[in-house]
């Protein structure tokens, strides 16, 4: 009776594998969607105080929501006055006045198995700030202290780093 039930299980198991049914398709993912998921995942991963809200969304005409190929996303986000551990809706907060505004791109890997995204920002703008308060500081009259150039010079490098800092994120996505 054993060896006849394990035969049995056996047929059933190379009738299903020999069918050669493919793995269900993805759910349809709108753009929308996928500019979401992307900014919940940089907010997630990418190790910031300050949570991102959407700025703007560059749109996709050959967005195809049903495909299985790679898909390209670009969007624009910038900072907020929540703090990431508040857990707060996005919708609930503010741009900070003076927040960075960072550039994002990505694609959607929806041939992998769970499917992928791949999602780098870089921060833009910032210079012309430093230029102005360059301006100011050269009308000033110079009135200069042993290392004042110095720590200057070590905070200005210090802001260049931090604005021109690129963030790549890979992760599998869930949707």
């Amino acid at each position: 009776m054993m060896e006849g039930c394990f035969w049995r299980i056996l047929l059933v198991a190379g009738a299903l594998s020999a069918s050669g049914a493919a793995p269900p398709p993805h759910k349809p993912l709108i753009y929308e969607k996928a500019v979401a998921l992307g900014m919940e995942l940089y907010n997630e991963k990418a190790g910031e105080d300050s949570q991102y809200r959407l700025l703007e969304a560059v749109p996709q005409p050959d967005w195809d929501p049903t495909s299985e190929s790679t898909q390209e996303l670009n969007f624009t986000i910038k900072e907020t006055v929540c703090l990431v551990q508040e857990e707060r809706a996005k919708d609930e907060c503010d741009f900070k006045d003076d927040g960075l505004v960072k550039e994002c791109s990505g694609y959607y890997f929806f041939d992998e198995t769970p499917p992928v995204a791949v999602l780098t920002c870089e921060t833009v703008g910032g210079n012309e700030e430093e230029t102005e308060e360059e301006k100011e500081e050269e009308k000033q009259p110079k009135r200069v202290k042993r290392f004042q150039n110095f720590f200057r010079e070590l905070e200005k490098k210090f802001r260049e780093f931090f604005r021109v800092y690129r963030i790549t994120i890979g992760a599998t996505i869930r949707f």
